[in-house]
């Protein structure tokens, strides 16, 4: 007897021919797969049953995709949203990932094997492990309201108090996120309205102010996401994932994107590997990504134009099987006095705003530093007027094709 599929992915095109294409393709996947012709079908689909990951086009008639995801995202938050297209306009789609809160972006052509069937693998997997947070989230208020209780009877003890504490903690950041939650759900209506206008007939000047104001949000948003995965670290419900990390096309990656960014500020920045990088290297590598390009991000906005930023990385075996990795960033800006060095490393603190190209919320420093703790590792931040360095330490693991997590 087959097992019984507990989650189903709903996916929406308006083309039957791509939805035949999933159907085949997608047979003897351990999930159920529902299809829909349009938004509004969509949306009667899941009025009356309950889906875990939706799947959409963005260009379709009537409602778009990005209408529709962010309908989704208002009614049935805890749904996983994927965009499934060919639509190529960028501003667009970037516009779609952010307003959208949309966890995977595949564009077509695609593969069935080597696309899809990972992406919602991963879909799959994040919305179980959203679903364990929340069950955790309520056996410690259960916890927390057993403890209350032997606290009124007064026999608590060391254990038992700090346990309420931190779930005092818990509650206060679960609440403060909610308020960020808020915040972003008008950042994402004001995004959502500048899309609108930018694809309809609008005079020059207007347009600019549009740009403006989806690059402002842009900002926000960004700065948000940061915010919640400095908040996930702490309170622990992110954890480092151990994967498989191709090194030196991890950091050629970097130095692409970080070159992007430095030619239309009109700086150079230069990355150089110090001694021979290994190949194959286990880590998490979101973690290690955010964390690196933190420091070259706040290293980019703080130089004058025609400034260098500089980037070196080498590794070291420190025991078998154990390899300590060290990036060295160093920029030419104004630098950090001495005296201001470790509370511009605490949340929410800003340097001088003074030649900064982008607002700052003030967590790259200190989110850099926690990711670096939690892999193992350490940062370490020196400053004078002739710019800032910034030493990151991080523990991995010698590359292996197989990886336990």
């Amino acid at each position: 007897m087959a097992a019984e599929k507990k989650h189903s992915v709903l996916f929406v095109d308006d083309e039957q021919r791509v939805l035949k294409s999933l159907k085949r393709g997608l047979i003897g996947e351990p999930y159920r797969a529902l299809f829909a012709i349009s938004g509004m079908e969509a949306l009667e689909i899941l009025a009356v049953q309950p889906v875990q990951v939706i799947v959409s086009d963005m260009k379709m008639p009537e409602m778009n995709g990005l209408e529709l995801l962010q309908e989704v995202g208002r009614k049935y938050p805890d749904v996983i949203r994927m965009v499934l297209s060919g639509y190529s306009h960028t501003s667009t789609v970037l516009a779609a990932v952010n307003e959208g809160r949309i966890f995977r972006y595949i564009t077509k052509p695609w593969s069935i094997d080597n696309d899809i069937k990972p992406a919602l693998a991963a879909a799959v997997e994040r919305f179980e492990r959203r679903e364990e947070e929340r069950g955790e989230a309520k056996r410690l208020q259960v916890d927390n309201l057993q403890l209350q209780g032997k606290l009124d009877d007064g026999r608590k003890t060391v254990s038992q108090t700090k346990k309420v504490a931190s779930e005092i903690y818990l509650r206060k950041t679960n609440s403060q996120r909610r308020s960020l939650e808020r915040l972003q759900g008008v950042l994402n209506y004001v995004s959502s309205q500048a899309i609108n206008l930018e694809m309809g007939e609008i005079d020059e000047e207007s347009r600019k102010l549009v740009v403006e104001i989806k690059q402002v949000c842009r900002e926000a948003l960004e700065g948000l996401e940061k915010v919640y995965l400095l908040n996930a670290l702490e309170v622990g419900e992110q954890k480092p994932v151990a994967a498989v990390l191709e090194l030196p096309q991890f950091f050629a990656e970097l130095n692409s994107m970080a070159k992007r960014r430095a030619e239309a500020i009109g700086l150079t920045i230069i990355f150089q590997a110090v001694g021979e990088l290994p190949e194959r290297v286990v880590t998490d590598a979101e973690l290690l990504r955010a964390m690196i390009w933190e420091i070259l991000e706040n290293a980019l906005q703080n130089s004058p134009s025609g400034g260098i930023v500089v980037c070196n990385a080498e590794s070291q075996e420190i025991a078998e099987g154990v390899l300590r990795l060290t990036v060295t960033i160093r920029d030419t800006g104004s630098g950090i006095e001495p005296a201001k060095l470790k509370e511009l490393q605490q949340p929410f603190v800003c340097g001088a705003s003074g030649g900064n190209r982008h607002s700052s919320w003030g967590v790259g420093l200190s989110l850099a530093r926690l990711i670096a703790s939690k892999l193992g590792g350490s940062m370490k931040i020196g400053g004078s007027d002739q710019g800032c360095q910034v030493v990151l330490e991080v523990e991995m693991q010698a590359g292996s094709n197989n990886v336990d997590n």
